[in-house]
Formats: structure tokens, C-alpha cells, sequence
């Protein structure tokens, strides 16, 4: 099939479009490349990149029409990505996340493109219990916000004859060739690595369900390979933890490891625990750990495969707060610089 991937430089793209050309497909991918895109042109098979805005994409439609030409699916993973970065610019995000999505899935519909859409979990916010699809939503965020207009306005649209995919991702761990350290299990892994601490911000007693990238991967080319699933929602997760649970994870890697509490002012009130049995029935079974998945970006950092781990490109507000003072004067010769920051972190 001809796959598009919007954000296809991101965390999850980088992961998951080496899986879609083993498999045979042939993948465009829509990024801007605020993280660099070297590490997928050195794919091969070759991928196709266009380097642009989503927004100016969809609002040109000779540009939109080239982008869909001969796509079969539409995997849409561009989005203004976590919680911080979101709260950056919360009408950005509004834009990017919500009105992008809005408008790339009316013209999906229009030309009888499939569409997978990335969603989250943190829709559910705070939830007593577990929580299912069903389950009532419960954003605290404007990341949250976000995505909860968006899978609504694809439930809207949605009929017979297109069946959009929405799968909430629970938060991901792991190693990717675009390096995040701004998501729990892989900030653990570097300080564990680096300082033989964690740090638990508030009590720890919150619950995330957890998910390795590349089962995350798997799950999408599941929904794109399928166009009779079962289920228009779906959880996608693996492991429940509470936050504090982790560190007895990170003590078995390494027993030097302490657990560092930070009080906070203003705790996070984000509180889930899901239901993956949708998941299931569409027979998604993730198979890799939280322990499995640590162990492997602990490796990659002491090895020297993430080079300098502390670095803020490894973090996505950060960078993106960074970039907003550089590219307001110079966005070209920014553009520039990414280029040379991401490809001396291209393994090859």
C-alpha cells in the first residue's frame, strides 16, 4: 500500500516506518523537521519527505492534492506532542493538533482514503477505577483538549463506508532514532544511568499505562493492514503502573538506584488505569516490558547511541521554547542547524 505518515520524524513515526517498509509499503512521510529528518532519509527504501507545515499543507490545495495523490491510509501522528509542549501555545496546538486533523480527515473522507489517528489516553485525566472507550473523558490539558475534539470529530464523521481508526496510546517508553527523554520511563532510564537516581515529582501514586514504542508501531500498521477492525476507539496499552512502582523496576537494573521525592506546589492530577480488551479482541498482544524497554535505553546511552542524553534536543518543550527564540530570526539558517544537530545523531 502507499502509506502516509504525518509526523513521520517524530518519536513513533521513526519507529514505525522502518516496520511499514519491511513489510512492503510505500511510505510518504509529512514532517517539518523541527527534529531533524536525517535519520529517515538514510531509510532504505527510500522515503518520500515532504518537509512542511501541516497547517500551510492543508491550506493549499494544490499542495493538499499532491500530498493524498495515490495514498491508500493515512496514519496521522503530527501533533504538537506531551503536555508542556502543548501549554507552549495553547492555540498552536488548537491549530495543529485539532483543526489539522479536522481538515486532513474531511479531505481523507472525500477521496476514500483510510484514516489512523493518534490519539492518547491522557484524554481520560483523572478516572476512578479502570477506565474504558466507553469511559467518560476528562481532559486537564491542552494536549488532552486537543485530542478529545479530535476523536470526536472523527466519531462525527464517521459512517459505513469510513471507518476511521482512533487509537489512544498509552505513554511510551523506549529507544527510537529520534530520541525523547521528556516521557517518564525514559527520563528514569537516563538519570537511573547517569546519577543512580529517579526522581518521583509528588507522591508517585498516580497511574499511567505504559506502552513500548515498537508495540505502539505494531498497532498502527495493525489498524492501517485492517480496514474491517472491530473497534473505531481503541485503547492501546500494555502495563499499568503507578508512578512509584517504576522505581522498584529501576532498582532491579540497577540496585545503586534511590528514588529522589520532589514536592510539588501544583500535583498532577492525572490519574488512569485502562481497559485494553478492545485492544485484544482486535488481537493486539505488546510484548515488550517496562524493564525490557528501560534495559534497552540504558544500553543505548552507555554504549554511546544517544549521544549526551542531557541534551535539551532530547526534549520536546524545551526545543520547541528554543526554537520559537532562534527561528523568529532566522528560520532558514535554522533550519540549517537542525540539519547538522540531527544527522551527527544518525546512527549509520
Amino acid at each position: 500500500m502507499n502509506i502516509l505518515v504525518t509526523g513521520g520524524a517524530g518519536y513513533l513515526g521513526s519507529v514505525l516506518i522502518p516496520k511499514l517498509l519491511v513489510r512492503g509499503h510505500q511510505v510518504r512521510s509529512l514532517d517539518i523537521g523541527y527534529f531533524g529528518v536525517e535519520h529517515i532519509r538514510a531509510m532504505r527504501p527510500a522515503v518520500e519527505i515532504v518537509r512542511d507545515d501541516i497547517r500551510a499543507v492543508l491550506a493549499d490545495a494544490t499542495a493538499l492534492e499532491a500530498l493524498l495523490k495515490d495514498i491508500d491510509v493515512v496514519i496521522h501522528l503530527a501533533a504538537i506532542s506531551n503536555d508542556p509542549s502543548a501549554e507552549l501555545n495553547p492555540k498552536l496546538t488548537e491549530e495543529v493538533n485539532f483543526e489539522a486533523t479536522r481538515d486532513l480527515a474531511i479531505a481523507c473522507k472525500a477521496r476514500g482514503i483510510r484514516f489512523v489517528f493518534s490519539s492518547s489516553c491522557s484524554v481520560y485525566g483523572e478516572a476512578p477505577g479502570e477506565v474504558d472507550e466507553d469511559g467518560q473523558t476528562n481532559p486537564l490539558t491542552a494536549y488532552a483538549r486537543s485530542k478529545v475534539d479530535s476523536d470526536a470529530f472523527l466519531l462525527s464523521i464517521a459512517d459505513e463506508k469510513w471507518r476511521p481508526a482512533i487509537l489512544r496510546n498509552g505513554t511510551l517508553y523506549g529507544y527510537s532514532p529520534r530520541m525523547r527523554f521528556d516521557l517518564v520511563i525514559n527520563i528514569f532510564s537516563y538519570c537511573s544511568t547517569l546519577y543512580n537516581e529517579v526522581r518521583v515529582f509528588g507522591d508517585g501514586q498516580q497511574w499511567r499505562p505504559f506502552l513500548h514504542v515498537a508495540d505502539c508501531a505494531r498497532a498502527f500498521i495493525y489498524f492501517a493492514e485492517n480496514p474491517n477492525h472491530k473497534h473505531l476507539v481503541c485503547n492501546i496499552a500494555h502495563e499499568n503502573f503507578r508512578v512509584v512502582d517504576l522505581v522498584g523496576i529501576f532498582q532491579q537494573i540497577n540496585p545503586a538506584c534511590q528514588p529522589v521525592y520532589v514536592k510539588l506546589d501544583n500535583p498532577d492530577l492525572r490519574n488512569y488505569h485502562v481497559s485494553v480488551a478492545r485492544m485484544k479482541e482486535e488481537g493486539i498482544m505488546p510484548t515488550v516490558k517496562v524493564q525490557t524497554g528501560a534495559e534497552e535505553i540504558i544500553e543505548a546511552i552507555v554504549t554511546g547511541r544517544i549521544a549526551d542524553p542531557e541534551a535539551v534536543y532530547y526534549r520536546n518543550a524545551k526545543w520547541l521554547k528554543e526554537l520559537s527564540e532562534l527561528g523568529s530570526r532566522d528560520h532558514r539558517g535554522l533550519m540549517k542547524m537542525i540539519d547538522v544537530i540531527a544527522s551527527s545523531r544518525v546512527v549509520r
